[in-house]
Protein backbone atom coordinates (compact mmCIF):
# COMPACT_ATOMS: atom_id res chain seq x y z
CA UNK A 1 0.00 0.00 0.00
CA UNK A 2 3.03 2.31 0.25
CA UNK A 3 2.77 3.34 -3.41
CA UNK A 4 -0.92 4.12 -3.11
CA UNK A 5 -0.40 6.42 -0.14
CA UNK A 6 2.58 8.11 -1.83
CA UNK A 7 0.44 8.97 -4.84
CA UNK A 8 -2.38 10.19 -2.63
CA UNK A 9 0.05 12.60 -0.93
CA UNK A 10 1.61 13.80 -4.18
CA UNK A 11 -1.64 14.20 -6.08
CA UNK A 12 -4.10 14.74 -3.29
CA UNK A 13 -5.02 18.27 -4.34
CA UNK A 14 -5.26 17.26 -7.98
CA UNK A 15 -7.48 14.29 -7.13
CA UNK A 16 -9.82 16.53 -5.18
CA UNK A 17 -10.04 18.95 -8.12
CA UNK A 18 -10.61 16.08 -10.57
CA UNK A 19 -13.27 14.54 -8.40
CA UNK A 20 -15.05 17.87 -7.95
CA UNK A 21 -14.98 18.51 -11.69
CA UNK A 22 -16.14 14.97 -12.39
CA UNK A 23 -19.07 15.29 -10.04
CA UNK A 24 -20.05 18.62 -11.66
CA UNK A 25 -19.69 17.28 -15.21
CA UNK A 26 -20.62 13.66 -14.38
CA UNK A 27 -17.53 12.30 -16.12
CA UNK A 28 -17.18 8.61 -16.75
CA UNK A 29 -14.67 6.52 -14.79
CA UNK A 30 -12.33 6.09 -17.74
CA UNK A 31 -12.25 9.85 -18.39
CA UNK A 32 -11.31 10.57 -14.78
CA UNK A 33 -8.68 7.83 -14.84
CA UNK A 34 -7.13 9.11 -18.08
CA UNK A 35 -6.98 12.68 -16.73
CA UNK A 36 -5.31 11.61 -13.48
CA UNK A 37 -2.81 9.29 -15.23
CA UNK A 38 -1.81 11.98 -17.74
CA UNK A 39 -1.36 14.66 -15.06
CA UNK A 40 0.59 12.21 -12.93
CA UNK A 41 2.95 11.32 -15.81
CA UNK A 42 3.45 14.99 -16.65
CA UNK A 43 4.61 15.60 -13.06
CA UNK A 44 7.33 12.95 -13.32
CA UNK A 45 10.95 13.78 -14.13
CA UNK A 46 11.31 13.06 -17.90
CA UNK A 47 14.56 11.07 -17.50
CA UNK A 48 13.17 9.00 -14.62
CA UNK A 49 9.99 8.42 -16.61
CA UNK A 50 11.89 7.13 -19.66
CA UNK A 51 14.02 4.86 -17.50
CA UNK A 52 11.20 3.32 -15.46
CA UNK A 53 8.06 4.00 -17.49
CA UNK A 54 6.21 0.79 -16.56
CA UNK A 55 6.80 1.34 -12.85
CA UNK A 56 5.81 5.01 -12.99
CA UNK A 57 2.75 4.23 -15.09
CA UNK A 58 1.59 1.58 -12.60
CA UNK A 59 1.91 4.08 -9.76
CA UNK A 60 -0.12 6.63 -11.73
CA UNK A 61 -2.70 4.01 -12.65
CA UNK A 62 -3.14 3.12 -8.97
CA UNK A 63 -3.76 6.80 -8.19
CA UNK A 64 -6.31 6.93 -11.02
CA UNK A 65 -8.20 3.94 -9.63
CA UNK A 66 -8.51 5.73 -6.29
CA UNK A 67 -9.67 8.89 -8.06
CA UNK A 68 -12.31 6.96 -10.00
CA UNK A 69 -13.59 5.37 -6.78
CA UNK A 70 -13.71 8.71 -4.96
CA UNK A 71 -15.63 10.30 -7.83
CA UNK A 72 -18.31 7.65 -7.43
CA UNK A 73 -19.03 8.44 -3.77
CA UNK A 74 -22.47 10.02 -3.34
CA UNK A 75 -22.21 13.47 -1.73
CA UNK A 76 -25.34 13.06 0.38
CA UNK A 77 -24.39 9.87 2.28
CA UNK A 78 -21.47 8.06 3.92
CA UNK A 79 -19.65 5.51 1.79
CA UNK A 80 -16.68 3.18 2.09
CA UNK A 81 -13.95 2.77 -0.53
CA UNK A 82 -12.50 -0.71 -0.89
CA UNK A 83 -9.16 -1.07 -2.64
CA UNK A 84 -7.03 -4.20 -3.03
CA UNK A 85 -3.51 -4.48 -1.62
CA UNK A 86 -2.05 -4.18 -5.13
CA UNK A 87 -3.88 -0.90 -5.77
CA UNK A 88 -6.67 -2.36 -7.93
CA UNK A 89 -10.39 -2.44 -7.23
CA UNK A 90 -13.18 -4.78 -8.18
CA UNK A 91 -15.22 -1.70 -9.13
CA UNK A 92 -12.70 -0.66 -11.79
CA UNK A 93 -12.65 -3.34 -14.46
CA UNK A 94 -10.14 -4.25 -17.17
CA UNK A 95 -12.63 -2.78 -19.63
CA UNK A 96 -12.45 0.55 -17.78
CA UNK A 97 -8.65 0.44 -17.99
CA UNK A 98 -8.69 -0.24 -21.75
CA UNK A 99 -11.06 2.67 -22.31
CA UNK A 100 -8.78 4.95 -20.25
CA UNK A 101 -5.77 3.85 -22.30
CA UNK A 102 -7.58 4.67 -25.54
CA UNK A 103 -8.23 8.19 -24.25
CA UNK A 104 -4.56 8.53 -23.27
CA UNK A 105 -3.47 7.40 -26.75
CA UNK A 106 -5.55 10.20 -28.27
CA UNK A 107 -5.14 13.06 -25.81
CA UNK A 108 -2.06 12.64 -23.58
CA UNK A 109 1.19 13.71 -25.27
CA UNK A 110 3.53 12.44 -22.57
CA UNK A 111 1.88 8.99 -22.69
CA UNK A 112 2.00 8.89 -26.51
CA UNK A 113 5.67 9.85 -26.54
CA UNK A 114 6.61 7.11 -24.11
CA UNK A 115 4.60 4.47 -25.98
CA UNK A 116 6.22 5.49 -29.27
CA UNK A 117 9.66 5.26 -27.67
CA UNK A 118 8.80 1.82 -26.35
CA UNK A 119 7.61 0.67 -29.78
CA UNK A 120 10.76 2.02 -31.42
CA UNK A 121 12.93 0.30 -28.83
CA UNK A 122 11.12 -3.02 -29.34
CA UNK A 123 11.46 -2.70 -33.12
CA UNK A 124 15.26 -2.41 -32.95
CA UNK A 125 15.46 -5.00 -30.18
CA UNK A 126 13.63 -7.43 -32.50
CA UNK A 127 15.94 -6.54 -35.39
CA UNK A 128 19.07 -7.01 -33.29
CA UNK A 129 17.79 -10.30 -31.88
CA UNK A 130 17.08 -11.57 -35.38
CA UNK A 131 20.57 -10.56 -36.59
CA UNK A 132 22.13 -12.25 -33.53
CA UNK A 133 20.20 -15.48 -34.05
CA UNK A 134 21.18 -15.69 -37.73
CA UNK A 135 24.83 -15.17 -36.77
CA UNK A 136 24.62 -17.78 -33.96
CA UNK A 137 23.20 -20.29 -36.42
CA UNK A 138 26.53 -20.19 -38.29
CA UNK A 139 28.62 -21.17 -35.24
CA UNK A 140 30.13 -24.65 -35.34
CA UNK A 141 28.88 -27.15 -32.76
CA UNK A 142 32.25 -28.92 -32.74
CA UNK A 143 34.13 -26.23 -30.79
CA UNK A 144 34.41 -25.88 -27.02
CA UNK A 145 31.67 -24.26 -24.93
CA UNK A 146 33.95 -21.32 -24.06
CA UNK A 147 34.57 -20.68 -27.76
CA UNK A 148 30.85 -20.94 -28.50
CA UNK A 149 30.02 -18.37 -25.81
CA UNK A 150 32.70 -16.01 -27.14
CA UNK A 151 31.26 -16.23 -30.66
CA UNK A 152 27.71 -15.78 -29.32
CA UNK A 153 28.82 -12.61 -27.51
CA UNK A 154 30.43 -11.31 -30.70
CA UNK A 155 27.21 -12.08 -32.63
CA UNK A 156 25.19 -9.96 -30.19
CA UNK A 157 27.66 -7.07 -30.33
CA UNK A 158 27.75 -7.14 -34.14
CA UNK A 159 23.94 -7.31 -34.34
CA UNK A 160 23.58 -3.92 -32.67
CA UNK A 161 25.60 -2.30 -35.47
CA UNK A 162 23.91 -4.36 -38.20
CA UNK A 163 20.43 -3.32 -37.04
CA UNK A 164 21.38 0.41 -36.96
CA UNK A 165 19.87 0.58 -33.46
CA UNK A 166 22.29 3.31 -32.33
CA UNK A 167 20.84 5.75 -34.86
CA UNK A 168 17.30 5.51 -33.55
CA UNK A 169 17.35 4.64 -29.84
CA UNK A 170 19.40 6.01 -26.95
CA UNK A 171 22.53 3.86 -26.63
CA UNK A 172 24.82 6.72 -25.67
CA UNK A 173 25.62 5.53 -22.14
CA UNK A 174 27.27 2.36 -20.87
CA UNK A 175 24.17 1.71 -18.75
CA UNK A 176 21.83 1.88 -21.77
CA UNK A 177 24.12 -0.32 -23.89
CA UNK A 178 24.27 -2.96 -21.13
CA UNK A 179 20.48 -2.87 -20.74
CA UNK A 180 19.97 -3.31 -24.50
CA UNK A 181 22.55 -6.14 -24.63
CA UNK A 182 20.78 -7.90 -21.72
CA UNK A 183 17.40 -7.51 -23.43
CA UNK A 184 18.81 -9.14 -26.58
CA UNK A 185 20.09 -12.02 -24.45
CA UNK A 186 16.67 -12.53 -22.81
CA UNK A 187 14.91 -12.50 -26.16
CA UNK A 188 17.43 -14.92 -27.68
CA UNK A 189 16.88 -17.41 -24.85
CA UNK A 190 13.12 -17.29 -25.48
CA UNK A 191 13.06 -17.15 -29.27
CA UNK A 192 16.29 -18.41 -30.88
CA UNK A 193 16.33 -22.16 -31.52
CA UNK A 194 19.86 -21.88 -32.95
CA UNK A 195 21.09 -20.72 -29.53
CA UNK A 196 19.84 -23.93 -27.91
CA UNK A 197 21.34 -26.05 -30.68
CA UNK A 198 24.75 -24.41 -30.42
CA UNK A 199 24.87 -24.30 -26.62
CA UNK A 200 23.68 -27.82 -25.91
CA UNK A 201 25.18 -29.71 -28.86
CA UNK A 202 28.50 -31.33 -28.10
CA UNK A 203 30.35 -32.50 -31.20
CA UNK A 204 33.80 -31.73 -29.82
CA UNK A 205 35.87 -34.62 -31.11
CA UNK A 206 37.57 -36.93 -28.60
CA UNK A 207 38.77 -40.52 -28.63
CA UNK A 208 35.84 -42.78 -29.63
CA UNK A 209 33.62 -39.79 -30.53
CA UNK A 210 33.36 -41.04 -34.11
CA UNK A 211 33.65 -44.53 -35.54
CA UNK A 212 36.35 -45.79 -37.85
CA UNK A 213 33.82 -48.27 -39.25
CA UNK A 214 32.31 -46.95 -42.48
CA UNK A 215 29.02 -48.83 -42.05
CA UNK A 216 28.52 -47.56 -38.50
CA UNK A 217 29.28 -44.01 -39.65
CA UNK A 218 26.84 -44.33 -42.54
CA UNK A 219 24.01 -45.43 -40.22
CA UNK A 220 24.92 -42.62 -37.81
CA UNK A 221 24.73 -39.98 -40.55
CA UNK A 222 21.37 -41.37 -41.71
CA UNK A 223 20.19 -41.10 -38.10
CA UNK A 224 21.27 -37.46 -37.98
CA UNK A 225 19.37 -36.73 -41.20
CA UNK A 226 16.21 -38.38 -39.85
CA UNK A 227 16.55 -36.52 -36.54
CA UNK A 228 16.84 -33.19 -38.36
CA UNK A 229 13.46 -33.89 -39.97
CA UNK A 230 11.91 -34.89 -36.63
CA UNK A 231 11.52 -38.52 -37.71
CA UNK A 232 12.72 -39.98 -34.41
CA UNK A 233 11.38 -43.50 -34.94
CA UNK A 234 13.44 -43.79 -38.12
CA UNK A 235 16.47 -42.15 -36.49
CA UNK A 236 16.24 -44.64 -33.63
CA UNK A 237 16.69 -47.59 -36.01
CA UNK A 238 19.76 -46.03 -37.62
CA UNK A 239 21.46 -45.16 -34.32
CA UNK A 240 20.77 -48.66 -32.96
CA UNK A 241 22.38 -50.20 -36.04
CA UNK A 242 25.39 -47.89 -35.63
CA UNK A 243 26.06 -49.00 -32.03
CA UNK A 244 25.41 -52.65 -32.90
CA UNK A 245 28.25 -52.44 -35.42
CA UNK A 246 30.52 -50.31 -33.21
CA UNK A 247 29.66 -50.44 -29.51
CA UNK A 248 32.37 -47.85 -28.71
CA UNK A 249 30.75 -45.18 -30.92
CA UNK A 250 30.16 -42.43 -28.33
CA UNK A 251 28.27 -39.93 -30.51
CA UNK A 252 25.91 -42.69 -31.67
CA UNK A 253 25.13 -43.62 -28.04
CA UNK A 254 24.59 -39.94 -27.18
CA UNK A 255 22.18 -39.44 -30.06
CA UNK A 256 20.43 -42.70 -29.32
CA UNK A 257 19.83 -41.43 -25.80
CA UNK A 258 18.56 -38.10 -27.11
CA UNK A 259 16.21 -39.86 -29.53
CA UNK A 260 14.76 -42.09 -26.82
CA UNK A 261 14.23 -38.93 -24.77
CA UNK A 262 12.38 -37.26 -27.63
CA UNK A 263 10.15 -40.37 -27.73
CA UNK A 264 9.63 -40.13 -23.92
CA UNK A 265 11.26 -43.49 -23.26
CA UNK A 266 13.39 -42.19 -20.40
CA UNK A 267 14.57 -45.57 -19.12
CA UNK A 268 16.02 -46.48 -22.52
CA UNK A 269 17.52 -42.98 -22.80
CA UNK A 270 19.26 -43.45 -19.44
CA UNK A 271 20.56 -46.83 -20.55
CA UNK A 272 22.05 -45.31 -23.72
CA UNK A 273 23.65 -42.45 -21.80
CA UNK A 274 25.19 -44.90 -19.31
CA UNK A 275 26.72 -46.83 -22.21
CA UNK A 276 28.28 -43.59 -23.44
CA UNK A 277 29.59 -42.71 -19.97
CA UNK A 278 31.09 -46.21 -19.64
CA UNK A 279 33.24 -45.42 -22.69
CA UNK A 280 34.08 -41.83 -21.70
CA UNK A 281 33.33 -41.02 -18.05
CA UNK A 282 33.96 -37.29 -18.61
CA UNK A 283 31.70 -36.87 -21.64
CA UNK A 284 29.68 -33.74 -20.87
CA UNK A 285 26.69 -34.59 -23.09
CA UNK A 286 25.54 -37.84 -21.42
CA UNK A 287 26.41 -36.53 -17.93
CA UNK A 288 24.04 -33.61 -18.45
CA UNK A 289 21.33 -35.46 -20.33
CA UNK A 290 21.12 -38.43 -17.98
CA UNK A 291 20.32 -35.95 -15.21
CA UNK A 292 17.65 -34.36 -17.40
CA UNK A 293 16.11 -37.80 -18.07
CA UNK A 294 15.95 -38.55 -14.35
CA UNK A 295 14.27 -35.19 -13.79
CA UNK A 296 11.64 -36.13 -16.39
CA UNK A 297 11.07 -39.34 -14.42
CA UNK A 298 10.75 -37.19 -11.25
CA UNK A 299 13.58 -39.22 -9.77
CA UNK A 300 15.19 -36.18 -8.17
CA UNK A 301 17.66 -38.14 -6.05
CA UNK A 302 19.34 -39.61 -9.14
CA UNK A 303 19.04 -36.31 -11.01
CA UNK A 304 20.85 -34.61 -8.15
CA UNK A 305 23.55 -37.32 -8.22
CA UNK A 306 24.28 -36.89 -11.94
CA UNK A 307 24.16 -33.09 -11.91
CA UNK A 308 26.68 -33.22 -9.06
CA UNK A 309 28.86 -35.52 -11.21
CA UNK A 310 28.60 -32.99 -14.05
CA UNK A 311 29.46 -30.11 -11.72
CA UNK A 312 32.45 -31.99 -10.27
CA UNK A 313 33.74 -32.91 -13.73
CA UNK A 314 33.17 -29.39 -15.13
CA UNK A 315 33.14 -26.95 -12.18
CA UNK A 316 33.20 -23.93 -14.50
CA UNK A 317 30.27 -25.19 -16.59
CA UNK A 318 27.11 -23.42 -15.38
CA UNK A 319 24.81 -26.23 -16.57
CA UNK A 320 25.65 -28.49 -13.62
CA UNK A 321 24.89 -25.70 -11.14
CA UNK A 322 21.75 -24.64 -13.02
CA UNK A 323 20.44 -28.21 -13.25
CA UNK A 324 21.14 -28.77 -9.55
CA UNK A 325 19.19 -25.61 -8.74
CA UNK A 326 16.08 -26.87 -10.55
CA UNK A 327 16.41 -30.30 -8.94
CA UNK A 328 16.83 -28.81 -5.47
CA UNK A 329 13.81 -26.61 -6.12
CA UNK A 330 11.64 -29.60 -7.03
CA UNK A 331 12.83 -31.29 -3.84
CA UNK A 332 11.90 -28.17 -1.83
CA UNK A 333 15.54 -27.48 -0.92
CA UNK A 334 15.12 -23.76 -1.47
CA UNK A 335 18.33 -22.45 0.09
CA UNK A 336 20.43 -24.97 -1.84
CA UNK A 337 18.51 -24.12 -5.02
CA UNK A 338 19.13 -20.39 -4.64
CA UNK A 339 22.84 -20.82 -3.97
CA UNK A 340 23.20 -23.15 -6.97
CA UNK A 341 21.42 -20.82 -9.38
CA UNK A 342 23.56 -17.92 -8.15
CA UNK A 343 26.64 -20.06 -8.92
CA UNK A 344 25.21 -20.68 -12.39
CA UNK A 345 24.39 -16.99 -12.88
CA UNK A 346 27.95 -15.86 -12.15
CA UNK A 347 29.38 -18.55 -14.45
CA UNK A 348 26.96 -17.59 -17.24
CA UNK A 349 27.95 -13.93 -16.85
CA UNK A 350 31.66 -14.78 -16.77
CA UNK A 351 31.38 -16.79 -19.98
CA UNK A 352 29.12 -14.11 -21.57
CA UNK A 353 26.33 -16.65 -22.03
CA UNK A 354 22.81 -15.33 -22.74
CA UNK A 355 21.52 -17.96 -20.33
CA UNK A 356 22.30 -15.61 -17.44
CA UNK A 357 18.80 -14.32 -18.23
CA UNK A 358 17.39 -17.78 -17.47
CA UNK A 359 19.20 -17.85 -14.14
CA UNK A 360 17.65 -14.47 -13.28
CA UNK A 361 14.19 -15.90 -14.01
CA UNK A 362 14.83 -18.83 -11.68
CA UNK A 363 15.92 -16.43 -8.92
CA UNK A 364 12.74 -14.41 -9.40
CA UNK A 365 10.63 -17.56 -9.22
CA UNK A 366 12.50 -18.79 -6.15
CA UNK A 367 11.61 -15.54 -4.43
CA UNK A 368 7.92 -16.39 -4.75
CA UNK A 369 8.57 -19.83 -3.21
CA UNK A 370 10.56 -18.32 -0.33
CA UNK A 371 7.74 -15.80 0.15
CA UNK A 372 5.10 -18.54 0.28
CA UNK A 373 7.08 -20.22 3.07
CA UNK A 374 7.70 -16.95 4.97
CA UNK A 375 11.42 -17.11 4.22
CA UNK A 376 11.89 -13.74 2.53
CA UNK A 377 14.56 -12.67 5.05
CA UNK A 378 16.54 -15.84 4.27
CA UNK A 379 16.26 -15.16 0.52
CA UNK A 380 17.45 -11.57 0.92
CA UNK A 381 20.31 -12.58 3.21
CA UNK A 382 21.61 -15.18 0.74
CA UNK A 383 21.41 -12.65 -2.11
CA UNK A 384 23.17 -10.00 -0.03
CA UNK A 385 25.91 -12.43 1.01
CA UNK A 386 26.41 -13.49 -2.62
CA UNK A 387 26.34 -9.95 -4.04
CA UNK A 388 23.08 -10.37 -5.96
CA UNK A 389 20.70 -7.45 -6.49
CA UNK A 390 17.19 -8.20 -7.79
CA UNK A 391 14.24 -5.89 -8.41
CA UNK A 392 11.77 -7.64 -6.12
CA UNK A 393 9.10 -6.48 -3.66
Amino acid sequence: MKTVFTKIILFGTFLIVCVAQAQDKKQKKEEIMATIICECLENENPKALSKNFDEKFNDCYTASVLGALISGIPTDKDSTITINSDGTSDKVTEKDKKKALKILEKECEVYKNQINKGNEYQKYLDNSTKESCECINEISTSISLDEKNQFISECITQSVSASNARKYIDLNTVENIKAFYNDIQRQLVNECEALKKITFSNDEEKLYSYSSNDKASDFYNKGLAASEKGNYEKALKFYKKAVEIDDKFVFAWDNLGRTYRELHDYDKAIEAYKNSIAIDSLNRTPLMNIAVAYNYKKDYENAEYWYTKLKDAYPNDPEGHYGLSLTYMRNNKLEESLNSVIDAYFLYKESKSPYSADAEKVMQYLFTLFKEQDKVDSFKQICEDRGIELNID
